[in-house]
């Protein structure tokens, strides 16, 4: 099976996941103590079963029999502890690891105020693996998720060389075949040690990296590839027109947005930053100018998060743009006095579908008196960009390897180590870490419902739309199930 997409192939170590092929390419190598099945949900991993204590406090993993690396080499609960040390140590830099701040002594090691050896996890026996929280997690499983397990032999060894392609040594359901230096097609084979190999149809997975759209679309109606990802206007509209039976569309939890940076005057007042967000017709940017089926957004969370109560909405949310440009002027006029007009520059990835989103932005924001300068940047340099806070404003799509809230909310944090817009209030602090907190799944919606108020009061982002998945999928392609959790792992599928 071959699958194409757009971004490309970053690193293979799943601890130093940059973009969107990386993190699907870590499902493939590798596997933790839970991973997601076919529907997107949580499930055991390398864990058989687990038990947690009374108080929430203690995790108690067990992991099935006869578990061992692409290399054979037999994986013990040693692996784990070893996994999850180097997943929270700050010179990692693991995205996720923020997720782990639960985890005894996880925030100190995770800020290099304790060694990794202080975390609170253990092996008492080879297949037992103990996790002691500082505070209770319900949602420590799906956390778990992207903790892929690592060799530690290996890295040992082979120090950051390890996740080179002729030494890396995996235990998910592929291994690695073949990766030429600097190519963009990487091929896998599948992993004879994987623990549920039996149920791996699909012998070798190929992977092109880093093709434009076009050629994307092009390859698949030629046959020469199985799983193609659309993320071009105009090649969906033909996609639709000639393939609509191969097409498969559904909602992704994944926020489109413009983030803004707190620290930049005059953005660091509310008011400016609600002018912005009011004047932009969020129907047009998403129907017309990005015309990718996405859904027009306002909502600080995506939809597709199992089991969340209805999204909170701003209160002009139902305004009609005349009444939406209207208060965006007066705010303005408010904000800034006598000034006529306000310049502000945004940075984003060089790509035509951003050009010609913020080019449309630019249009209406100028209607308000706001001048807008775009800041293409190479998408590897752009993320280096926004930790720096080098623009205005900045190009912000957020997604959910596992639909989950915390990953969206976690994000605004005062001392967070992804809160590029630089938002601090303790109050928002105070209410996210309750919400960590809770025993129930049901009390942590609850608070952080309160969460999504104050985002919403407090503007720290202006959300846009709600992601959309566009896959062409051939008809030799059999088991794909839509759901929106971000990745559809190649071990669940089969070839007609």
């Amino acid at each position: 099976m071959r699958r194409i997409v757009a971004s490309e192939l970053t690193s293979l170590d799943p601890q130093r996941p940059t973009g969107q092929v990386t993190s699907e390419m870590a499902a493939e190598l590798f596997a933790g103590l839970t991973v997601t099945n076919t529907a997107g949900k949580v499930v055991p991993g390398c864990a058989s079963k687990w038990t947690t204590s009374a108080d929430g406090l203690t995790w108690t993993f067990t992991l099935r029999k006869n578990l061992s690396w692409s290399d054979g080499r037999v994986i013990t609960a040693r692996d784990f502890v070893f996994t999850l040390q180097r997943y929270l140590a700050p010179d990692t830099g693991a995205p996720q690891a923020v997720r782990m701040d639960s985890i005894v002594n996880g925030r100190d090691v995770r800020f290099g105020r304790k060694p990794p050896e202080a975390l609170g996890v253990s092996a008492p026996r080879a297949d037992t693996l103990i996790i002691k929280l500082a505070h209770p997690d319900v949602e420590l499983p799906l956390n778990l998720v992207s903790a892929y397990c690592i060799p530690q032999h290996v890295v040992e060894k082979h120090g950051r060389e390890w996740s080179k392609p002729d030494i890396i040594v995996s235990n998910g359901p592929y291994k690695m075949a073949a990766w030429a230096p600097g190519g963009k097609d990487i091929k896998l084979r599948r992993n004879p040690n994987y623990f549920d190999v039996d149920q791996v149809a699909i012998e070798e997975v190929e992977w092109m990296t880093g093709y434009d759209d076009g050629t994307r679309l092009r390859l698949f109606k030629l046959g020469e590839v199985d799983v193609a990802s659309i993320e071009d206007m105009g090649n969906l509209a033909s996609a639709k027109r000639e393939l609509s039976a191969r097409l498969r569309s559904s909602p992704e939890c994944a926020l489109g947005a413009i983030g803004i940076n707190l620290e930049r005057k005059p953005l660091d007042d509310v008011r400016v930053r609600r002018a912005l967000s009011l004047a932009l017709d969020r129907k047009i940017i998403a129907n017309r100018v990005r015309g990718l089926g996405e859904q027009p957004w306002e909502a600080v969370l995506p939809p597709g998060i199992d089991g969340y109560p209805k999204l909170k909405q701003p209160e002009h949310a139902n305004w009609s743009m005349p009444q939406r440009v209207q208060a965006a002027r007066e705010l303005l006029q408010a904000a800034l006095g006598t000034r006529t007009r306000l310049k502000l520059g945004i940075g984003f990835p060089s790509s035509a579908v951003g050009r010609k989103l913020y080019l449309g932005v630019g249009a209406m924001w100028k209607a308000v008196g706001v001048d807008l300068e775009l800041l293409q940047i190479d998408g590897r340099a752009y993320s280096a960009a926004i930790q720096r806070g080098d623009y205005d404003l900045y190009s912000y799509a957020s997604f959910a390897i596992v639909p989950s809230a915390s990953v969206f909310l976690d994000r605004f944090v005062s001392d967070s180590s992804v809160n590029v817009a630089r938002y601090k209030n303790p109050a928002y602090d105070k209410i996210f870490n309750s919400a960590e907190r809770q025993l129930t799944v049901a009390e942590r919606f609850a608070a952080y419902g309160q969460a999504e108020s104050l985002l919403l009061r407090d503007v720290p982002l202006i959300p846009l739309w709600a992601g959309v998945s566009n896959r062409l999928v051939s008809a030799r392609v059999q088991g794909w199930i839509d759901h929106p959790s971000h990745s559809h792992p190649s071990q669940y599928l089969r070839l007609a």
